[in-house]
């Protein structure tokens, strides 16, 4: 019986038409390989007088700790400035590990209302108990700013967040709270730009590229940022460096809850950071505003270009605990960051892997993959499902779970997640049993 499944899978394999394999988590979707007049447009309204007295208003609260009457106030700003601009604004209130405080968040609607996909641009307002953190992260949530107040007069296809976050300085407490809700929620965030320093350049090199820090899982982010600015270089006059990750900052919440997102910083060294010298006469305006118009470009870009194809792992959900198949527990441990245990997902026992599919297309087949082994039972319409097991030997410890979706016209898209598993069966001892 052995030899009958193995031959079956590799007859399988061999039918399968020629598809592109992605190492990473991704949607399906084909860049545009010119530039947007419109989107130009769009660049061109960001200038020093545009984009830097948010920086001053802010900086001018003072250190913003979370949780102080200053990083209160910091909030209150970014609330009042976005209803000012007529954008639908509300406060993210979170409670964790003894911190209380509230992120700020802005929502331009897309016109795309079948497929409800989210971008979202962020970064953090809060700072080290001694900083007035211009630079970290004055810089990076003041251009928030920025590029709502220019981008609110123009309609995108997908739904842009602008996210003004809280707590990253004492351990992303913030970002976890609000990625955590978020997808509780069930909210289809396809990619997250967390914009953390962008205000410094001191040599040519580091004043024409920005850095994007990526895990594997985001790496499609990295690659397609690069694209697009390589598509407006002669309008930017920037490059991108692709980096590994940095877990240290607002983007790996999103990561630790199966969403996708890169960590966003200029190449040269900011020697002010996380003192009392960081402050708004250290910023390099020419540089602040040619990085704040890259991200832009990203974000315009990304919400303008149509998704022809998701697929989301709904089941298991990230951050629970399964006996038997069934969630007990929800599990917040957003202190575990730093070990990269938030977010994670134990199964004890038998359990079933559930996907949505999000596209116009047909659907060929969809393939589930333990640690890079396709599992037996490829769904071909709803609902698209299969059972978790170790092929060879029973599931113990820390594994890949991955999902491929495949058009009949060759699309292919990717989720993936990481899950602490616990069971006595496999794939052979099951059909033996049987």
């Amino acid at each position: 019986m052995r030899r009958t499944i193995l031959t079956v899978g590799v007859m399988l394999l061999l039918l399968l038409p020629s598809y592109t394999i992605f190492v990473s988590a991704q949607p399906a979707f084909k860049l545009p390989t010119s530039t947007s007049d419109q989107i130009i447009e769009m660049i061109n309204k960001i200038n020093e007088s545009t984009l830097f007295p948010y920086l001053e208003n802010l900086t001018k609260f003072g250190t913003r700790y979370t949780g102080t009457e200053n990083c209160t106030k910091a909030a209150n700003y970014f609330y009042a400035t976005f209803k000012n601009m007529g954008i639908n604004v509300t406060y993210h209130n979170w409670t964790f590990n003894k911190f209380s405080s509230q992120n700020v968040v802005a929502t331009l609607p897309g016109t795309n209302k079948s497929q409800n996909a989210t971008f979202i641009a962020c970064g953090h307002f809060d700072t080290v108990a001694v900083s007035p953190g211009a630079d970290d992260d004055g810089s990076g949530s003041a251009a928030l700013l920025s590029l709502a107040n220019i981008m609110k007069d123009y309609s995108f296809e997908y739904t842009i967040r602008f996210v003004a976050f809280t707590g990253e300085e004492v351990g992303s407490y913030g970002s976890f709270c609000y990625a955590r809700d978020a997808y509780r929620h069930g909210d289809n965030i396809v990619a997250v730009l967390n914009i953390d320093m962008i205000g410094y350049a001191n040599t040519t090199a580091g004043g024409n590229s920005i850095r994007l820090f990526y895990p594997a899982r985001s790496q499609w982010v990295a690659e397609k940022s690069h694209d697009i600015v390589e598509t407006y270089q002669t309008v930017l006059n920037m490059s991108i460096e692709v980096l590994p990750n940095y877990i240290g900052s607002d983007h790996q919440a999103f990561i630790d809850y199966g969403y996708d997102g890169v960590w966003i910083a200029h190449p040269d060294g900011y020697p002010w950071g996380h003192s009392q010298n960081d402050t708004a006469n250290h910023i390099n305006k020419t540089y602040y505003v040619k990085a704040t118009r890259l991200m832009l470009t990203l974000l315009a870009v990304y919400a303008r270009t149509p998704i022809d194809l998701q697929i989301i792992l709904t089941q298991p959900k990230e951050g629970y605990l399964y006996v038997s198949g069934k969630a007990l527990y929800k599990l917040d441990l957003g202190r575990a960051w730093i070990i990269g245990m938030r977010g994670t997902t134990f199964l004890f026992g038998k359990n079933t892997a559930r996907s949505d599919v999000i596209t116009n297309e047909s659907i060929q087949f969809v393939i589930y993959c333990i640690d890079g082994n396709f599992q037996f039972g490829w769904p071909t319409t709803p609902p698209y499902e299969c059972s978790i097991l170790g092929i060879h030997y029973p599931l113990l410890g820390k594994h890949t779970l991955k999902v491929y979706a495949y058009t009949t016209s060759g699309d292919v898209a990717t989720d993936e997640m990481d899950i602490h598993i616990f069971m006595l069966n496999s794939q052979f001892t099951k059909q033996r049993n049987t």
